[in-house]
């Protein structure tokens, strides 16, 4: 893939040190390119690029870095662009999860009251970009962890022509990292998330997918899963994730791959409980979901002097399994490989016979020049349609919403989160976010 051109929109995000170290794994395929880090704040990008040259000088590999605040130099002539980005950043990050727990609505950046408000302001960013992209780049893959996966991908579906793949990093997490390290199956670095020795499959809707098949060196494999877990899992605190993944394996039989987010559903009220409890805590900072820590930001010119990568401490944002998931993903499409790949946002199109065929929906897909094509693993398991469908009219209405800018769309969508069962919270939350993003979401400056 000599002489492309990779931009990552959102160049200051904490895991480009990750994305960059995966892109020189990969030298075969990435020597010659250039990586452009465009962001609309300056502030980090020339260290990032700093890093990413001394990054490819150690690894021998001919990269050209560059960084720019302007999306129209970065995206003409791109051939694989990632948005990377967090609109409003750790601000407004908070205000997703405060303004609703302050009514007694429980939630987060990608579900509740706040992930109908972070996809009002991610859409019609990401509308944007795709629009230049269908001026200056029509041929190029946009691969993204913009959040919420589901609600963009679905908006971009709706809205643009771009060939666009939405990607979370749970299934990559579980696949590439938490399971080989289950069953204690080295090497862990540089696993797919598909392999002949350890292949799981999930299928679902972003933030809520279940296990629904495992192959451990060929033999089903689900019945050791479960007994690894329950081992693993049978101390840890009751108020803890692990151990309600393990009341929810008990209950249903299915392993969950995103418990953090799932467990609003099944524990609202405990949830809440922790939710305050951490919002009254002296300077307490959402770092783990943004990345950038000060400890983080210390390695990263730790790193530029001469500290290796691989001695980073323990922080998400250096963890590789998101940064090979992606970049896995933009591999199999340049070499064609038609690898599996799971975590993956798409158009059901049957792949999930029960769910909506227009439905967006998460599950594996083989991944090659032609883009995605679903694989159809079955069903989804009976107990879980109906929070599905839930779901997925939630995700319909507050898109609906964001495209259109309709306020009173915007409530129904509200309304229609799984989390929300008071009518008054609800108004009071989203008139509060409202005002608190109104920066970011231009659709309602429209007099609607």
């Amino acid at each position: 893939m000599p002489d492309e051109k990779i931009v990552i929109l959102g160049g200051g995000s904490p895991f480009v040190p990750s994305l960059t170290y995966v892109m020189l794994e990969n030298k075969d395929v990435f020597e010659g390119s250039e990586v452009c880090l465009m962001d609309i704040n300056p502030t980090r990008l020339p260290l990032l690029t700093k890093l990413g040259e001394e990054l490819a000088k150690r690894a021998k590999v001919k990269m050209k870095l560059s960084w720019t605040t302007d999306a129209k130099k970065a995206l003409d002539g791109a051939t694989f662009v990632m948005p990377s980005y967090r609109i409003g950043g750790e601000e407004h990050m908070r205000y997703d999860f405060e303004i609703p727990t302050k009514y007694g609505i429980a939630g987060d950046e990608t579900a509740g009251p706040g992930g109908t408000f972070m996809a009002q302001c991610t859409i019609p960013a990401t509308l944007e970009y795709c629009r230049l992209m269908e001026d200056l780049c029509p041929d190029a893959w946009a691969v993204s962890y913009v959040n919420p996966t589901n609600f963009v991908t679905d908006a971009v579906r709706r809205e643009t022509k771009i060939k666009f793949i939405g990607l979370c990093d749970c299934f990559a997490g579980f696949a590439m990292s938490y399971l080989p390290h289950l069953f204690d199956m080295p090497p862990y670095e540089r696993r797919y998330t598909d392999n002949p020795d350890l292949r799981s499959r999930a299928i679902g809707v972003n933030h809520c997918t279940w296990l629904v098949d495992l192959l451990v060196n060929g033999e089903d494999g689900y019945e050791l899963l479960k007994n690894k877990v329950k081992e693993q899992d049978k101390n840890a605190g009751y108020d803890s994730v692990e151990a309600f993944r393990l009341r929810l394996l008990e209950a249903y039989g299915y392993f969950n791959i995103c418990p953090s987010h799932c467990r609003m559903l099944w524990e609202h009220d405990k949830v809440l409980t922790q939710r305050r409890a951490m919002l009254k805590r002296e300077k307490e900072r959402l770092d783990s979901a943004l990345g950038w820590s000060p400890q983080a930001w210390k390695f990263i010119e730790e790193m530029v002097a001469g500290a290796r990568y691989e001695d980073h401490p323990n922080l998400y944002c250096f963890r590789l399994y998101h940064s090979r998931h992606v970049i896995g993903v933009i591999v199999s499409i340049a070499l064609n490989e038609g690898r599996e790949w799971g975590g993956i946002n798409f158009v059901n199109s049957g792949a999930i016979p029960n769910l909506p065929s227009d439905a967006i929906v998460e599950g594996h897909c083989i991944v090659d020049k032609r883009g995605l094509t679903p694989i159809n693993v079955g069903s989804l398991p009976k107990p879980f349609l109906g929070i599905t469908h839930h779901i997925l009219n939630w995700q319909q209405l507050t898109v609906d919403a964001a495209l259109s800018g309709d306020k009173n769309l915007l409530y129904q969508a509200v309304l229609a989160s799984p989390y929300v069962h008071d009518m008054e919270a609800a108004k009071t939350i989203m008139d509060e976010l409202l005002k608190a993003h109104e920066p970011y979401m231009p659709q309602f400056r429209r007099g609607n």
